[in-house]
């Protein structure tokens, strides 16, 4: 029901309209009357008024004054306005503020009846197209999630999404991802220990990496099957512009986002362990770009890796399926690997890592990257399997190396220095002689 405002300084014109309008059987409102425009201003902060039927001319305020002020506080009101003047002026600023009508008083109480009636058309008419855009406003508050989750759904799956970013289905579906462009996809799965929270823990890593994700990656998330976190990500043209440089090829540029994505989802499992207590481990696909089709046999690739990851005891992993060869994928193959062996073939890897790549960077970003391990769980897992600090391995490496060369070779010790990995001759020395008790110097000439 529509309430219906009556005002004139004139109580026996108000009083005779509501009577009309209440006797009229084709009305279904709730008339009020008003007689004065404060008095109508007053009645406007206590209730919903729909339709006001208002002298032209009052004292104090005049009825074109009056809708402006009703309208600030019932936008959506519809105005007719009486007169007993006919004043060109009056209709021309009537029709700027959208008045519904404009009638003499002399017209009679029928033409009153008919603008009440339009007004009540177009009231009904708004609120129907006020209706069915909440509904669909709704619906793609809805639906659209759903779209998108689907999509990314049938992506992993193996369907190709040129192919379905062209079908009708999914036309109202804003994809932030460009087809055309570099993307890559995530994964993520979690080691739970309480299966109960499973629902809000997802919910929760989603929000940490949604948090530590830069502004200059587009992104579309969704959860697949077996609680797999998923997260297809576009870097932006500018992002791509710092990584390309002058010279760099496409192959070292897109390395350079992957490396930087890894320390993102560093940030992510350090703060997932601490505040959560729940270790997630991470899949990185390679370039999708111009190989949308193989999207689903990376995923599967990425899903049985971490899966034979986590059944073998590796609760924080990195693995980027570009660095992953395939003679490492068939070692981690599910089943095919006991804990105890995983452990000694992964320290394997570390250790050789190490004693290759002695002369150059042997930092914990470095060694994770090569085994697929977050840095911090790397230091911890090789002091749990082998008892010692990977720093002092690497310590222990360097120094042998040293002796090696300064009793077999002729090499200069800042040429030594260099080639057991310290860039500054008088840091070498430091170290040298803090293990062993004597300068590399004093070391050589007892050799001599």
């Amino acid at each position: 029901m529509y309430r219906l405002l009556i005002v004139d300084d004139e109580p026996v014109i108000v009083n005779g309209l509501v009577l009309l309008f209440q006797d009229n059987t084709e009305f279904e409102l709730e008339v009020c009357k008003a007689y004065s425009a404060k008095e109508a201003l007053e009645m406007a902060k206590k209730m919903k008024l729909d339709i006001l039927v208002s002298d032209i001319r009052m004292p104090q305020m005049s009825g074109l004054q009056l809708v402006d002020e009703i309208n600030y506080y019932w936008p959506h009101c519809r105005s007719i306005l009486l007169t007993g003047y006919s004043e060109f002026d009056y209709v021309h600023e009537a029709l700027r503020k959208k008045v519904d009508n404009y009638i003499l008083k002399t017209e009679g109480i029928e033409l009153i009846f008919e603008a009440v009636q339009r007004s009540i058309a177009k009231l009904d008419e708004e609120n129907r197209s006020r209706v069915q855009e909440e509904k669909a406003r709704m619906h793609l508050e809805i639906a659209v999630p759903l779209l998108k989750q689907e999509l990314l759904r049938k992506i992993a799956g193996g369907e190709d999404l040129l192919r379905l970013l062209i079908q009708p289905r999914y036309e109202e579906v804003h994809f932030q991802i460009m087809p055309d462009r570099p993307a890559f996809f995530l994964i993520g799965r979690m080691t739970l220990n309480e299966v109960e929270r499973a629902s809000e823990l997802r919910q929760a890593v989603q929000r940490s990496f949604l948090n530590y994700l830069p502004a200059s990656f587009h992104c579309e998330c969704s959860v697949m099957q077996d609680d797999v976190l998923y997260w297809m990500l576009q870097p932006g043209a500018e992002l791509l512009g710092r990584f390309r440089g002058e010279n760099a090829s496409n192959g070292a540029s897109w390395n350079s986002i992957t490396m930087y994505m890894k320390g993102i989802l560093e940030l992510v499992q350090n703060e997932c362990e601490e505040l959560l207590g729940v270790a997630v481990s991470f899949g990185i696909s390679d370039n999708l770009a111009g190989s949308w089709d193989t999207a689903g046999q990376q995923y599967e690739k990425l899903h049985s890796l971490l899966k034979a990851r986590a059944a073998l005891g590796q609760t924080m992993v990195i693995a980027d399926l570009g660095k992953v060869n395939p003679h490492e994928e068939n070692m981690f193959e599910y089943g095919r690997m006991e804990q105890d062996e995983m452990k000694l073939f992964v320290i394997d890897q570390i250790q050789r890592y190490v004693n290759e790549h002695l002369s150059g960077d042997v930092s914990l970003t470095a060694i994770a990257e090569e085994v697929h391990f977050n840095p911090s769980y790397l230091s911890r897992f090789y002091k749990q399997a082998t008892g010692h600090n990977l720093l002092e391995y690497i310590q222990t490496k360097r120094l042998e190396g040293a002796i090696r060369l300064m009793q077999d070779t002729n090499l200069k010790l800042n040429e030594i220095a260099t080639r057991v990995g310290f860039d500054s001759p008088s840091y070498f020395t430091t170290f040298f002689k803090k293990k062993m008790g004597v300068s590399p110097q004093e070391y050589r000439n007892t050799q001599a």
